[in-house]
């Protein structure tokens, strides 16, 4: 693969995407020859650059401000982006890398207030507390994932521009949970007290990233648009391991496993 091929894909696929859209916009206005319309494409082998768009049914359910608690037993929309390039081997295998990031899932609220200290004030050389006020809790959590994954594909034939195809693909996933707690007295500051040589603050912050082993089972097909350009329809299942709260109050941490069933349309260009 030459480094031009490598440098100018991207308006490559904008040049031959545009020519797809003028042959079809001709095709509206008259009938051309009876030639090879309906007869297989061939489209070659080498390497092709894709993109895809999902529409996911994703088994994490919306999480707790504090990142504690799953909100939800049932299934949740979701979505997902993914980018990758891959080899068409022959006519009948190709392989491809991708990298996959999903919608982030996030929380904030509020929790209960409680009384906080600002002022000490030294009497009989003993700090006494001689003012407090009541503080409350803000938190914001998030769960952003990303996956890469690996994948091999049988295409079975191609029929008046369209390839059915199944695949499988495996790879690694990164979670990124973080959570954080941020104090503020009654007049809406923040609760960051120096009194009597004491400092109060409340705030806290956690985060885990965690890598585990994905796999993927995918069934579609595509049509060829052109020769170098193609439209990919599809659905994919796939599993990307099993995600943990953080510890409630009574230590416990409750795990949910992380898999979709996607709908998924996207792109491939051949580059050479």
């Amino acid at each position: 693969m030459s480094i031009r091929k490598i440098l100018t894909p991207a308006i490559f696929c904008a040049v031959t995407f545009a020519g797809g859209l003028t042959e079809l916009r001709a095709a509206d206005l008259g009938p051309e020859p009876a030639s090879t319309s309906l007869l297989p494409v061939d489209l070659g082998t080498g390497w092709y650059l894709r993109g895809d768009a999902a529409y996911a049914n994703d088994s994490v359910p919306p999480i707790s401000p504090d990142l504690t608690q799953f909100l939800s037993a049932a299934r949740q929309p979701s979505a997902n982006l993914d980018l990758g390039f891959g080899y068409k081997l022959n006519n009948w295998f190709r392989a491809d890398m991708v990298v996959d990031w999903w919608k982030p899932i996030v929380a904030s609220g509020s929790g209960t207030p409680s009384t906080c200290i600002t002022q000490l004030t030294t009497i009989n050389n003993f700090p006494t507390v001689t003012a407090t006020d009541q503080c409350t809790p803000r938190y914001h959590s998030s769960v952003q994932r990303w996956d890469l994954l690996g994948n091999l594909y049988a295409d079975l034939g191609t029929w008046y521009g369209f390839t059915p195809y199944i695949g499988g693909g495996a790879g690694l996933s990164l979670t990124h949970m973080s959570s954080a707690v941020n104090w503020y007295m009654s007049n809406g500051l923040p609760y960051q007290v120096t009194t009597d040589g004491f400092y109060y603050n409340w705030d806290r912050s956690a985060s885990i990233t965690r890598y585990q082993f994905a796999w993927a089972l995918m069934a579609g097909a595509s049509y060829a648009i052109t020769p170098q350009l193609l439209l990919d329809v599809g659905y994919r299942y796939v599993n990307l391991g099993r995600l943990p709260s953080l510890p409630g109050a009574s230590g416990n941490i409750i795990w949910k496993n992380m898999d979709a069933h996607e709908l998924r349309l996207g792109v491939r260009c051949l580059v050479d």
